[in-house]
């Protein structure tokens, strides 16, 4: 499913959107986006989207991005 089209159905859900921010490396941050498309991929969670990496004032080693997921629980149905 598309990503529009996949947040639209989301939010006629009703689901809790959980809003991530992550601050790290450009690599650890690639990591945990890799990591957020597996648990989705396996049902866990429901990755609305990832931002592109931000580069943080005053440093040039950390960066930050951000994403809307939903966690599924034990008693959601797909």
């Amino acid at each position: 499913m598309e990503k529009t089209a996949k947040s639209a159905a989301m939010r006629e859900t009703r689901k809790e959107i959980c809003k991530l921010r992550v601050q790290s490396t450009p690599k650890e941050i690639e990591n945990f986006h890799r990591f957020m498309k597996m648990c989705d991929e396996l049902g866990l969670c429901e990755v609305i989207n990832f931002s592109d990496m931000f580069s943080n004032k005053g440093t040039s080693k950390y960066y930050r991005a951000y994403s809307d997921v939903i966690i599924r629980g034990e008693d959601d149905d797909e």
